[in-house]
C-alpha cells in the first residue's frame, strides 16, 4: 500500500489523448464535456449547503450532506479524466474513482430507511387542505369572538349597569344610617360593579381590535402624536409632564391603531410616574428592515421578574395603588403583531423604563420624509 501510494502521482503510463490518434475535434470533445459536467457537479453540492443552511427545519440533512459529498466526488472523477488526456496519472484517476464508490455506497445506505420516512411526509395537498381546516376554524373562532363582544355589549351590561344604579342609590339613602361596616359593604359593591363595567368595556374594544381594524394606509406619525397629546392634555396638565419627541416617520399603517399604541404608552410613562414629575421621550430609528419606536420615561420602572407579565390582559402589577384595568399593553400588542412587528420593554425599578414597539418597512417607508433627514424637535407639553 505504501509503495502504491509512493508513486500515485507517477506518469509512467501513455496518456488517455494518445488513443484519440491526433484528432483534436475528439479530443476537445470529450475534455470541453467532462469540464462542464465537472461544474455542474461541483455546483449542486453548494446549492444543498445553501439549502440546508436556510431550511433548517426540513429532515434527513445528513441525507443531504451524504448525496453532496458523493457528487462532489463524481465531480471530481470527470475533472481527472480531463487531467489524463494529457498526464497520465492513472493511479490518482483510480484512488478518486474509489473514494467515489465508496460514498455512493454509504449514501445509498443512508438513502434506504429514509424512503419510507419521506414517504410518509403529508403531500402538498394535505398541508394546503389542513392550511385551509385552520384557516376556517381561526374565522368562525373570529366570529365567535364577535357574538361574545354582541353578547358583553348588550346583554350583560344592562344587568351589570342596573345592579351598580341600585347599589348607588342605596348608598346615597342608607349612607350614615347603617353601622359602619354596612357603609363598608355597599362601597366594596359599588367598586366591584364599576370595576366591572370598565372591564367589560375593555374587553368589547379588545375584541374590536381586528373586527373593525382598518386597511393599511400612509400614515404621518406626527400628526398621529399631536393628535394623541391632545387628547392627553388634560392628565399632561395635572402631571406636569414634560414630553419631548424625534421628527417621526411616515408608515404604512392604521393610523387609529397607531394613535392607540401611543396613548396607551405615553399615558402609562404619565400614570406610573414617581415622585418627580414625568418626563416622557418618544423616539425613533430605522434597524435594517423596520422602524423601531421607543417611549422612555422616568417612572417608576418594572422588575424584571416580572417581564411575562406585562402584556397578559387584565394582569396588572400594581392593583391598587393606580387606576386601570391592566388590559392598554395587551392592545398594543395585538396591534402592533397585526401591523407584523414586535414590542418589549427595557426597565429597572425606580429608574424609568422604554418601552419599544417595531413596523417592518414597507413601500411608503422609503419615501424621502425619514426621521433621519428631519432635524429632532423637543417640545414641551
Amino acid at each position: 500500500m505504501f509503495q502504491f501510494l509512493k508513486h500515485l502521482f507517477d506518469t509512467d503510463f501513455v496518456p488517455h489523448g494518445r488513443c484519440f490518434l491526433g484528432r483534436q475535434d475528439v479530443l476537445w470533445l470529450h475534455a470541453g464535456s467532462d469540464v462542464a459536467i465537472t461544474l455542474a457537479y461541483y455546483s449542486i453540492p453548494l446549492i444543498l449547503v445553501y439549502f440546508i443552511r436556510k431550511r433548517r427545519d426540513i429532515p434527513f440533512t445528513r441525507m443531504f450532506l451524504m448525496f453532496g459529498v458523493f457528487i462532489f466526488a463524481c465531480g471530481t472523477t470527470h475533472l481527472l479524466e480531463v487531467w489524463t488526456l494529457w498526464v497520465p496519472v492513472y493511479r490518482l484517476a483510480g484512488v478518486v474513482k474509489l473514494i467515489t464508490a465508496a460514498t455512493s455506497i454509504a449514501t445509498a445506505a443512508v438513502l434506504f430507511p429514509v424512503v419510507p420516512k419521506a414517504l410518509a411526509l403529508p403531500s402538498l395537498e394535505e398541508s394546503n387542505k389542513k392550511l385551509l381546516q385552520m384557516t376556517s376554524a381561526l374565522k368562525r373562532s373570529n366570529r365567535d369572538l364577535e357574538q361574545f363582544g354582541y353578547i358583553v355589549s348588550h346583554d350583560l351590561q344592562e344587568p351589570l349597569r342596573m345592579v351598580a344604579s341600585y347599589v348607588q342609590l342605596l348608598k346615597r339613602r342608607y349612607s350614615g344610617r347603617l353601622d359602619a361596616d354596612a357603609d363598608e359593604y355597599i362601597r366594596f359593591v359599588v367598586e366591584g360593579a364599576t370595576r366591572m363595567q370598565r372591564q367589560i368595556d375593555d374587553l368589547l374594544a379588545y375584541s374590536r381590535l381586528s373586527t373593525q381594524a382598518r386597511p393599511f394606509a400612509p400614515c404621518d406619525c406626527n400628526a398621529v402624536l399631536a393628535a394623541t397629546l391632545a387628547s392627553l392634555q388634560m392628565a399632561i396638565k395635572e402631571s406636569g409632564a414634560v414630553i419631548t419627541n424625534q421628527a417621526l416617520p411616515v408608515v404604512l399603517a392604521d393610523a387609529t391603531q397607531l394613535g392607540m399604541i401611543l396613548q396607551n404608552l405615553i399615558g402609562n410613562a404619565i400614570k406610573f410616574h414617581g415622585p418627580e414629575p414625568p418626563r416622557i421621550h418618544l423616539g425613533t430609528l430605522k434597524n435594517g428592515q423596520e422602524w423601531v419606536f421607543s417611549v422612555t420615561d422616568n417612572g417608576i420602572g418594572i422588575d424584571a421578574q416580572y417581564a411575562d407579565q406585562v402584556f397578559v390582559m387584565f394582569k396588572r402589577l400594581n392593583d391598587r395603588d393606580f387606576p386601570g384595568n391592566g388590559i392598554g399593553l395587551a392592545v398594543c400588542k395585538s396591534i402592533v403583531e397585526r401591523h407584523g412587528g414586535r414590542i418589549w420593554f427595557e426597565s429597572r425599578p425606580h429608574q424609568g423604563t422604554t418601552f419599544y414597539f417595531s413596523y417592518p418597512l414597507r413601500p411608503v417607508d422609503q419615501a424621502e420624509t425619514t426621521a433621519a433627514q428631519i432635524p429632532e424637535q423637543a417640545a414641551a407639553v
